[in-house]
């Protein structure tokens, strides 16, 4: 091997590594410091995105779900979550671009009407053929992938094409388990495969090896081996098959981490303590009784040698048979003369334990993204003004995961439906328009409208939506989905109680004025300040 020279041409010397900082002073940062009492021994090992997960992500994902089927809160966190971005389903709202797509505004709206017709018929059909195992609706399917998002981490599911199965599409979704999802033969990882994940040189996903079977299955009678599959991401023509939603925390992260991760060890002595607290509170509250008999132990062994010791047991039992010492309802009964009868005194006073549980589940809650109150269904402890301002944080959060998980799911196999919807001609396009094979990214432009926001005081919040929307600075779409509403659906109802009510000889707009009326006349001028203090006046 060749030395390598310096700017003198003469071999350059081997030279130690010098650790900077504390070898010579004091680190500049207190977090690089080696010889800080709360540093010290903390020395992480350095990892990469994946590497972390490939052989604890399975660890951690058993753990999440085992202490979500054995814990009240665990499970209510992955409810609550599924309830806030989920609800009972999304509605699409088809967004095409009419410009880029060469239709005039009419156009479009009228095919997106079609498209979000055709779409509901077909993810709210009564047989369930969008489907794979024809437990429920679309939305049976959405929210059992957004459980596996909080519990797993990740969802996986295939975009399945079957001509003879039935229904009035040849689409539907099976839903894989993220466990089957694994290297074949559970070899170890290597360049261009990570934890099951097939990639390119790029580092972009093009397939997965999917096992035929979870892991725990193996021992059902008639499995057989294991073996695995491998499924394609996408067809060459870009028809996704296999849809894997996830959030990466890391470049160079190709597996999910369930949001229960970082406060699993955690949780986990809260449920522990738990249990501690309350057999104690239990066995502490036992009102236990002792009968004492006179005479000391000397007294008792002289006894148990005298000839009449069988005469005087037998008298105490016949006795205690005739009338038992019992305590039910406050009475009490005579006890064998000379005996008498000593209660404990129970008590396990813990005057800490709420504040620190509910210290634990606030960071629960915001681990998960959630509110205490929210977590605990407890807002006894809040007033209008705190309770809005958390849920507006927490509603940020929220619409950032819902959007996300929509591109990476819902997105994808609206996409591989549409396709079969355009491919079977069962829409006209006018002429000028392209086909879906030439713009199929803005054919599938849509938005999903999520559960509704709530109001926490609806009479303030209709009058500052009406404002905005007076103002030009928001529109029916917007305030709309807000409350889980599509607002072409509110303006059709509206117009066809409006004929009605007009048909019946009634004044659709009385009630309007009336309530205006109404507003202005008791219109709410005190402050939010004002408004807390009178809160906590009436709560006390």
């Amino acid at each position: 091997m060749s030395a390598i020279l310096d700017r003198f041409g003469a071999p350059m010397k081997t030279q130690a590594i010098i650790q900077r900082g504390e070898p010579f002073g004091r680190s500049a940062y207190e977090a690089a410091s080696y010889s800080h009492q709360d540093m010290a021994g903390w020395l992480p090992r350095s990892v990469s995105g994946q590497s972390a997960l490939t052989t604890e992500r399975d660890l951690i994902s058993d753990r999440v779900q085992d202490i979500a089927r054995n814990d009240g809160w665990a499970s209510a966190s992955m409810s609550r979550s599924l309830d806030l971005v989920v609800g009972s389903g999304w509605r699409l709202s088809v967004d095409l671009p009419a410009k880029l797509l060469n239709l005039e505004p009419d156009e479009a709206d009228e095919i997106a009407d079609q498209i979000e017709e055709a779409w509901t018929s077909y993810a709210e059909d009564p047989g369930f053929w969008c489907n794979a195992s024809r437990q429920g609706p679309m939305a049976a399917v959405l929210g059992l992938a957004y459980r596996q998002r909080v519990g797993d981490g990740e969802a996986l599911a295939e975009i399945c094409w079957d001509e003879t199965r039935g229904g009035s599409f040849a689409t539907f979704v099976k839903m894989v388990d993220p466990d089957r999802l694994s290297n074949p033969n559970a070899t170890f990882d290597t360049s261009d495969r990570r934890a099951g994940v097939q990639l390119d040189e790029h580092g972009a996903a093009i397939g997965y090896h999917i096992r035929t079977h979870h892991p725990d299955d193996d021992a059902v009678w008639g499995a057989g081996l294991p073996e695995w599959t491998f499924v394609e991401r996408e067809t060459e023509w870009g028809r996704p098959v296999m849809v894997h939603a996830f959030e990466a925390d890391r470049a160079g992260q190709f597996r999910g981490v369930p949001p229960m991760a970082p406060i699993l060890r955690k949780l986990k002595q809260m449920v522990k303590y738990d249990e501690a607290e309350l057999q104690a509170a239990m066995v502490n509250a036992v009102l236990a009784a002792f009968i004492t008999s006179p005479g000391n132990h000397d007294d008792l062994a002289e006894a148990m040698t005298a000839k009449d010791i069988g005469a005087l047991n037998l008298d105490r039992l016949k006795s205690y048979q005739e009338a038992p010492p019992r305590m039910p309802g406050g009475t009490a009964h005579f006890l064998y003369p000379g005996d008498q009868v000593t209660l404990t005194q129970p008590g396990h006073p813990n005057s800490g334990f709420e504040a620190f549980f509910r210290a634990g589940l606030r960071n629960v809650a915001s681990t998960v993204g959630l509110t205490y109150e929210q977590l605990t269904m407890d807002w006894s402890q809040v007033n209008y003004s705190s309770a809005r301002a958390a849920l507006l944080e927490i509603w940020r959060g929220l619409t950032a995961r819902k959007d996300m998980f929509a591109a990476q799911f819902m997105g994808q196999i609206y996409r591989a439906w549409l396709e079969e919807y355009f491919d079977r001609r069962l829409i006209k396009l006018p002429a000028k328009a392209p086909s879906f094979e030439a713009m199929s990214a803005a054919w599938a432009r849509a938005d999903w409208i999520g559960p509704a926001r709530g109001w926490v005081d609806p009479q303030k919040e209709a009058e500052a939506a009406g404002m905005r929307l007076s103002l030009g600075i928001s529109d029916l779409d917007r305030e709309c989905a807000e409350q889980g509403l599509d607002w072409k659906q509110v303006t059709r109802k509206r117009g066809r109680i409006r004929r009605m009510m007009i048909a019946e000889g009634l004044d659709p707009d009385a009630g309007r004025v009336e309530a205006r009326i109404q507003t202005e006349s008791t219109v709410d001028t005190e402050s939010n300040d004002q408004r807390d203090k009178r809160e906590r006046e009436e709560a006390a």
